[in-house]
């Protein structure tokens, strides 16, 4: 809040300095009295927007902050809106003012990023693809390429539909597709929205066209592992992967994933333990854990629980343990 009223100071101050400058010019002619009349307004209702803030109404912040915004089209009054209405909880009112703050500063990639998430949060996906399309394009040019989908990536996983952000992606990226690491980005998402089979297609053809991607063949063998289904065939795919990055942690993990679907809980926890040293995550220590409830050494499982809970209090695969295993959140919730 500190930082937004900074920031609203510094744009009144600003506004303010442009009124002095420009006092003699207004008192030159009527048109630049109505100007002042009009600078005099803006400030008035920055003031009444600040003064709506001090008394906790940010939805009246907001909206008086984005009235200046359409007025004057400045990317300081459109960046403040466009923070007040997010706080306010009021996508809708952030879009507008995010993007009059885009086109006011169309090189400011705080502006773009903003706008771009607003449009996948409110499900504006083909207003999205369209604006990402034409950025790939650039890209391109620029040769930024692996840059953009690093970004492309990011994005997509952050919709609110699972299935949205697949469609963003695979919409976007249809050019580019044969290259291993959209490809492989592309099967992941398969995978988030339910698509198992697509996503084994991918990875399948991946692993045809470049036999040392290390990451195919353990997405591939994990998730079979996983779904507790095809063990061998997972077994011989992690180890591949191992054999090309011996030293991977989220590999190491996979190998004593499916040791531990073998009933191998020796050899699971040994694997387990050594991913855990080399990237202590919350899935790592997830898995870690249930193999140390399964060995029955449930106070070591809990305090490795607590490490899951301390790196990532909300991950899926940790919630989901915690439930099947009939174990309390409460319970290993570090104080």
């Amino acid at each position: 809040m500190t930082t937004l009223r900074s920031r609203s100071l510094f744009l009144l101050l600003s506004l303010i300095l442009m009124l002095g400058a420009a006092e003699s010019a207004w008192s030159a002619a009527s048109r630049n009295i109505d100007r002042g009349r009009e600078q005099a307004g803006l400030i008035f209702q920055i003031l009444a927007s600040e003064l709506a803030l001090a008394q906790g109404d940010i939805g009246a912040a907001a909206a008086t902050y984005l009235s200046v915004a359409r007025q004057t089209q400045d990317p300081g009054a459109a960046r403040r809106a466009t923070e007040l209405a997010i706080e306010a909880r009021s996508p809708q009112r952030a879009q507008e003012a995010a993007a009059i703050w885009q086109t006011a500063a169309p090189n400011d990639p705080e502006a773009q990023s903003t706008l771009d998430l607003l449009n996948v949060v409110l499900g504006e996906n083909e207003k999205v693809i369209r604006s990402l399309s034409a950025r790939r394009d650039r890209a391109i040019r620029e040769q930024q390429l692996d840059g953009f989908y690093d970004y492309l990536a990011g994005l997509a996983s952050r919709a609110p539909n699972k299935a949205d952000g697949l469609r963003i992606f695979d919409s976007v990226s249809k050019p580019d597709q044969e290259k291993s690491s959209v490809a492989y980005t592309l099967a992941m998402m398969h995978e988030k929205a339910g698509q198992h089979q697509e996503m084994e297609k991918i990875l399948r053809a991946l692993i045809s066209r470049d036999s040392r991607h290390a990451h195919a063949y353990n997405a591939l063998g994990y998730h079979f592992a996983d779904r507790n289904e095809r063990l061998d065939e997972a077994k011989r795919l992690i180890e591949q992967a191992l054999a090309l990055a011996p030293n991977d942690a989220h590999i190491i993990d996979s190998m004593g994933w499916v040791y531990f679907r073998l009933g191998n809980l020796e050899l699971a926890e040994k694997y387990l333990r050594q991913a855990q040293r080399l990237q202590p995550d919350a899935e790592i220590s997830t898995h870690l854990a249930e193999v140390l409830w399964s060995r029955g050494r449930k106070d070591e499982a809990e305090s490795v629980f607590k490490a899951a809970f301390s790196a990532d209090p909300r991950n899926e695969v940790l919630l989901n343990t915690l439930k099947r295993l009939g174990i309390s959140p409460a319970r290993v919730h570090p104080r």
